[in-house]
């Protein structure tokens, strides 16, 4: 896991980072943070700042994750399904912060199936930030937020998180999105497409 230093980062969200750390430690679960939040952690430009921190895990674990975190629950856990992705939902509320977590992720488009390896990519892949003495967070690798906003058509996203990724350490990141693909189910043109966007001179 590469631990990075955090810049800026804001005191309601290094207490609800501390917040998720005592409350999920018992429980033993792997999350990863993900969406606006986990981008701007990793130096990406967004249009807007996040109105939610998103953090993902794997099936079994956000079970565990929802009984951990109940007493801050606003909805039940439920299963989520639209023509595009399929999840296990649930929402929080921690110290006026929206938290939303994301359980067994599959996104299905552009003739594609990627799935969501929480649990692989924390051993993996995932870059960790510090927030505190000693204590740090994971966050889902670049590469994976490429893919899922290819898959969604988010070309203000994409293409903005592949401009990080070609300017920073662009061999790791082009090693763990060849990872992804080997791990799902990509069409041959999604994956030139998403190799295209790392590739310097092709982007140029």
């Amino acid at each position: 896991m590469n631990t990075q230093q955090l810049g800026t980062i804001s005191e309601p969200l290094k207490a609800i980072f501390s917040e998720l750390a005592v409350h999920t430690r018992e429980s033993d679960s792997i999350w990863l943070v993900g969406g606006s939040t986990g981008l701007l952690l990793q130096g990406v430009e967004l249009n807007a700042l996040p109105r939610d921190l998103d953090i993902y895990a794997d099936r079994r674990d956000a079970e565990a994750l929802h009984m951990a975190l109940r007493q801050f629950a606003t909805d039940e856990q439920t299963e989520s399904e639209t023509p595009i992705y399929r999840s296990i939902l649930s929402h929080y509320e921690m110290n006026g912060v929206k938290v939303e977590l994301v359980g067994a992720f599959e996104v299905r488009a552009m003739d594609s199936e990627y799935r969501v390896e929480a649990e692989y990519l924390s051993r993996t892949h995932a870059s960790a930030v510090s927030y505190g003495e000693g204590e740090a967070v994971r966050l889902m690798p670049l590469a994976h937020e490429l893919v899922f906003n290819v898959l969604r058509d988010r070309p203000d996203r994409y293409e903005a998180i592949a401009r990080v990724c070609r300017v920073r350490e662009p061999e790791r990141h082009r090693l763990v999105l060849d990872d992804l693909i080997a791990r799902n189910r990509f069409s041959g043109e999604l994956a030139d497409r998403l190799r295209t966007l790392l590739d310097p001179i092709a982007a140029s």
